[in-house]
This record gives structure tokens, sequence and C-alpha cells, in this order.
């Protein structure tokens, strides 16, 4: 899959929107991600997706009400191999005093330095995903519905002695069902802190492989 990723970022209205691309053998995907930007720290307010695999469509969408304090999110997914439907429809309470991000803010706090640290020196926030067990096969769908939940994105930086970069071990099942826990995704960032590549092992003896190159 080959696409685009476009970051608009306006500190003086105090708003981002991201909008990502993309299109393969049999895949389609767009994504936008927007939100508000307080006290130099980046809220997640929408983040919708749509797309095909294989000639199924999927779609969700994730709206963030910090005045109400919820987190409502909808999807629906098809599995890959016998399309079977996965729907999720569920609204979850923003803990008190505890950062919440999706995918997009969680990268631009880090590049800002606004993703919080704890006891252990390790970066943390957390996001929402569908709640599934750990040992979901690629095919499996729950009987009685799916939940969603909020999950710790946890993780500590190094830098990598032979190139000088700067690097990271993350769990991406936080984002990813094909994910395995005991992979985690490597991590390569560029001199301002943003994402330059990412590698990880998935199930069923899958890979996943990104890089990006920023253009003026």
């Amino acid at each position: 899959v080959t696409g685009t990723v476009v970051e608009e970022i306006d500190q003086a209205a105090g708003q981002y929107r991201v909008v990502l691309t993309g299109e393969g053998s049999g895949v389609t995907h767009r994504s936008e991600s927007s939100g508000i930007i307080r006290a130099g720290r980046f809220l997640p307010v929408t983040h919708w997706s749509a797309g095909s695999v294989r000639g199924r469509d999927n779609r969700s969408l994730t709206k963030y009400d910090y005045e109400r304090g919820t987190i409502e999110l909808h999807s629906r997914y098809y599995t890959l191999f016998l399309g079977r439907l996965r729907q999720l429809d569920d609204v979850l309470k923003i803990p008190a005093g505890q950062p919440v991000d999706d995918i997009i803010s969680a990268t631009l706090n880090f590049a800002a330095g606004q993703l919080g640290t704890d006891a252990e020196g390790y970066y943390r926030t957390q996001v929402v995903r569908r709640a599934k067990p750990e040992n979901e096969g690629p095919d499996d769908v729950s009987a009685s519905g799916y939940r969603a939940e909020l999950v710790p994105l946890r993780f500590q930086t190094r830098t990598d002695p032979a190139t000088g970069q700067l690097t990271a071990m993350i769990d991406i099942t936080r984002f990813s069902a094909w994910a395995r826990s005991n992979r985690p995704a490597l991590v390569t960032f560029d001199q301002t802190r943003h994402v330059e590549s990412m590698k990880s092992s998935l199930i069923l003896g899958s890979t996943v492989s990104l890089r990006l190159t920023s253009f003026a």
C-alpha cells in the first residue's frame, strides 16, 4: 500500500487535522483525525476511517466530548478471510485527570514533548480500542457483540548506537487486531521525533513494515 499523510497544525487557532490516504492491491484506506490544542497538548476530537479490503467495506468513527467526559466509538469491520462482521457501538467515560489519545494525537504529543512519563521513565497515555480476548483468531467473532475499552499505551525510548536515531519497542495490539503483545513493533523516529519507520511481526507469520518520507 502506498499513500500520503497530510498534517495541518494551526497553533494560533488551536486546531489540527491529519489526513491519511492509501491504496494497494485490493486495499483502499482513508482516515482523518482532527482535534484541538490546549496548553501545547494535542487533544483528539474526531477520528474516522473508511476503506475496503478484498471488496469488503470497513469504517469507524470515534468522538471525544470533553464537556460531557465521554468517548463514543462506532466501528464496522469484516474479518479478512471469511468476511465475518465485527460491529461495535459503545460509549466510555473519560477518566478524570487522565490523558486520552488516538494514534495521531499520541504521535503529535510525543513529537511536541507533551506525552507524560511515569515513575519508571516510560512515556504513557491511554487509547480506546475494541475489547478483544488475547487469543482472538483472525476470523473469530463474539456472539455477544463487542464493547470498547481504554488501554494504556506505554513505551520507553533508546538511542540506537549504530545510527544515533531514537527508537522504541511499542505494543501495537492497541491499534491492530493482527498484532501480538509478545512481539512489539520496532519504531524509529526522525530528528523532529516524528515516526520515520515501523516494523512488526504479526499473526500467521505475516509482517508489517511502514516508512514515512517528508516533503516540503
